[in-house]
């Protein structure tokens, strides 16, 4: 009898083992679509309620999934390009304004006793072409990488299609199969929930919101290349404790130095009294009380995100810390309901 428990003790692990080696294998052969992969699942949850409303309309899940990924390029995907074109030539156009800035009327504000131990023209003229240099070599190596870009979108969207139309079901299986009681499982799936729910609409959308009104008050008051500083200030507006401000504030003290007090004072006023509230006014409304997530969580989360998958990372950064925290709660949770038993 003991002999029989061992050999099934045996067989068990000898099956653990052999799963986790092919899922190791599996996420081995697919690492290089890994960010299509996860890009096309976030984009089936975010637009899964516009595949509802074509099921409504639509009787085919095929149909019905095929033009929710339709609605997603032409809203989306269409517009994103021609922005991509014009951030191109902005770039250029900045690259040559720097070259061409004179700083003279700043210069002449700087005491005489530090005019010789500061050289501010060239200290800023090398700061800014550094800048625009990298802004440019970044746009020349995703050309060059156009081609395999592609199938990354390929990719994308064929893991939306089939997200849109059995990930409901593929969600229920994995938290059936969740090795908790029912309560937990319930708990582990609602703060999941609320959490990607918070990261993706608390914090992308509210900064792709405050990057767009930033990039207008720019053009507005008449800052250079508005929609490259407008996806800065976009990314900025994902970290907690930065914020546009590190944008358009530099960007109207600059014009006041330059003597263009109108434009400097009204890009101040604008940025305050617009940019740097309009997230107070617009995260409570999206989110509500839903999955607040934690700004060291989101801080972290960004930093570390965009250093292991890139831009992406923005996103999927905040949401793994957010649900490590979960699980760590729900571990401490029942251990200490175990304890007082």
């Amino acid at each position: 009898m003991e002999e029989a428990i061992n050999i099934h003790k045996q067989s068990k692990y000898f099956f653990i083992i052999t799963v986790i080696a092919f899922i190791l294998f599996s996420l081995f052969l697919v690492h290089s679509f890994l960010i299509a992969i996860i890009s096309g699942i976030l984009l089936a949850y975010i637009f899964y309620p516009v595949y509802k409303f074509m099921r409504k309309t639509i009787i085919g899940q095929n149909a019905a999934a095929f033009l929710t990924i339709l609605s997603v390029i032409l809203i989306f995907m269409i517009p994103l390009f021609f922005t991509a074109n014009a951030l191109i030539g902005q770039s250029i156009a900045l690259f040559q304004q720097i070259r061409e800035l004179d700083l003279s009327n700043i210069e002449e504000k700087i005491p005489e006793s530090l005019r010789g131990s500061v050289e501010f023209d060239t200290y800023v003229k090398d700061a800014l072409n550094k800048l625009t240099l990298s802004l440019a070599r970044g746009t020349s190596d995703f050309l060059v990488s156009l081609p395999k870009k592609l199938l990354e979108f390929f990719v994308m969207f064929f893991v939306m299609f089939y997200m849109l139309k059995e990930g409901k079901e593929l969600a229920e299986k994995i938290r059936m199969h969740i090795p908790l009681k029912e309560h937990y499982r319930r708990h582990v799936a609602e703060k999941f929930n609320s959490v990607v729910y918070a990261t993706i609409y608390g914090i992308v959308i509210t900064a792709i919101v405050q990057g767009a009104i930033g990039a207008i008050g720019l053009w507005i008051f008449g800052v250079p290349s508005p929609l490259l500083w407008g996806l800065v200030m976009t990314i900025l507006a994902m970290i907690p404790f930065v914020g546009p401000a590190f944008v358009w504030l530099p960007a109207a003290l600059f014009k006041l130095a330059v003597g263009e007090s109108f434009n400097g004072i009204g890009l101040l006023l604008y940025g305050i009294l617009i940019v740097s509230t309009i997230d107070n006014v617009i995260r409570p409304k999206i989110i509500g009380s839903k999955g607040k997530v934690h700004p060291a969580l989101v801080l972290l989360g960004v930093l570390g995100g965009l250093e292991v998958f890139g831009l992406l990372g923005i996103i999927i950064g905040p949401l793994i810390l957010a649900i490590s925290a979960v699980f760590l709660s729900l571990y401490v949770d029942e251990h200490t309901e175990d304890y007082h038993r």
